[in-house]
């Protein structure tokens, strides 16, 4: 025989539940979808700021070194000056070697100061690439966030035409399972209901006594005796 008004009262209410469910987790997801995109923005700037600052302090760090360079270059041309007017074999040989030493001062600086300007070259080209994916990820972000907002007024509506559907088909339930429907959906949600596929409970999966078979197949409504969810027949397999 076909499924007993019950039964199939029961098995629109779980459908119901089921698509309300879906309809209410893409309202929660929609948000945390943008703010994971948000944040994912964020981080990309960061990266860009973080590799500015790079840029930056290697930049200082050869403007410090450039003017240590022109600071030691005045400090030979004096030490040259004095040189050609050295009172002493013993005062030239002192001033000589202050120079040799400026001069290989003078080398190292050079070297560093042409390592810092490559690695600012670097860090720049680093930046640029940063930039391109930040502005990126904000387009993405943009067009989740509008993908978002767009669907919104369609599951809100869906939401509300749902929620009234499934007032209605409450009605129609018997009253000594009302409580305990009640108390499930309040638990479980859509999963306070689940199908009875090979004799066995779809959620659990653990199979049904004979004493509930018999009463299934008088189109009662019942309680699965593992997990306790309500339980109603596919009505492609609903018993003569």
């Amino acid at each position: 025989m076909r499924m007993t008004t019950a039964a199939a009262g029961l098995r629109e209410l779980h459908e119901l539940h089921v698509k309300l469910t879906g309809v209410q987790d893409e309202l929660d997801d929609g948000p945390k979808r943008v703010q994971l995109r948000e944040q994912f923005v964020e981080r990309k700037q960061a990266g860009v700021e973080e590799q500015k600052l790079q840029v930056q302090g290697c930049r200082k760090a050869a403007d410090e070194r450039g003017l240590q360079l022109k600071s030691n270059e005045v400090r030979i041309a004096e030490l040259k000056a004095k040189l050609n007017t050295s009172s002493s074999n013993k005062e030239f040989d002192i001033i000589k070697g202050q120079i040799e030493a400026d001069v290989v001062a003078n080398s190292v600086l050079e070297d560093e100061i042409l390592d810092l300007l490559e690695r600012v070259d670097q860090a720049q080209q680093v930046v640029a690439s940063l930039e391109k994916e930040h502005e990126s990820a904000a387009g993405e972000h943009q067009r989740v966030a509008s993908e978002v907002s767009d669907a919104e007024p369609g599951l809100l509506e869906s939401r509300e035409q749902l929620s009234a559907a499934i007032t209605e088909a409450e009605k129609q339930l018997p009253v000594e399972i009302s409580d305990s429907y009640r108390r499930l959906v309040t638990a479980y949600g859509a999963a306070a209901m689940a199908v009875v596929e090979n004799e066995a409970c779809s959620l659990c999966f653990v199979g049904l006594s004979p004493q509930l078979r018999v009463e299934l197949g008088m189109g009662k409504i019942v309680a699965c005796g593992n997990c306790g969810r309500l339980l109603y027949c596919n009505e492609n397999e609903a018993a003569d």
